[in-house]
């Protein structure tokens, strides 16, 4: 599985690409952080140093789903 990540604020989202909703939820990302360093990693990289975006209270996902889904 894959994610967009912020360098910066250390912060990643779940990519689902067939999922219209969640390309909606990239792009706001993309847009929140647009001057900042964004990278394209797989999801196993990050998750330890980096926290989803979802968690902070910044989506308006399930953090325990999206948790769920990452490690289908």
């Amino acid at each position: 599985m894959r994610a967009r990540a912020c360098i910066k604020c250390r912060e990643y989202i779940v990519i689902h690409p067939n999922n219209p909703l969640n390309q909606t939820e990239i792009n706001m990302f993309e847009k929140n952080h647009h001057q900042h360093t964004l990278i394209t990693v797989n999801l196993n990289e990050i998750r330890e140093e980096y926290q989803s975006s979802k968690r902070n209270g910044k989506g308006n996902g399930d953090s325990k789903q999206e948790e769920l889904n990452s490690h289908a």
